[in-house]
């Protein structure tokens, strides 16, 4: 069978069934719209319930979200005050050992010279 004869067999199934439409519409039109019922009942039986809306549980997941940017914008923001800090500190310090201002270190110095 090749594609002119599929072509030719759907056109003359198309044919007969508008001549059998036309002849009895009642019936036709019936069966249409029980089809399309009982195609509706299924998809609706078959749809995922969606979730009822419940402002409290709307709220909270609204207070999580924020919180969740929040927080990560804090460890963001403790990760770089940290390091400032950590350099702020190597810096005293080097300039402590610069200025020797550790009085045991100086008694120590004073005693060995």
């Amino acid at each position: 069978m090749n594609t002119d004869d599929a072509k030719e067999r759907a056109h003359d199934l198309l044919r007969e069934t508008d001549n059998a439409i036309r002849a009895n519409p009642i019936p036709a039109v019936l069966t249409a719209l029980g089809v399309g019922f009982a195609l509706g009942l299924a998809t609706r039986l078959l749809e995922i319930p969606e979730r009822k809306s419940e402002p409290l549980r709307d709220a909270l997941d609204d207070l999580r979200s924020l919180l969740a940017t929040g927080a990560k914008r804090g460890k963001r923001a403790y990760a770089d005050s940290a390091e400032a800090v950590r350099d702020a500190v190597e810096q005293a310090v080097e300039k402590a050992r610069d200025l020797d201002v550790d009085p045991v270190a100086n008694w120590w110095k004073r005693l060995w010279s």
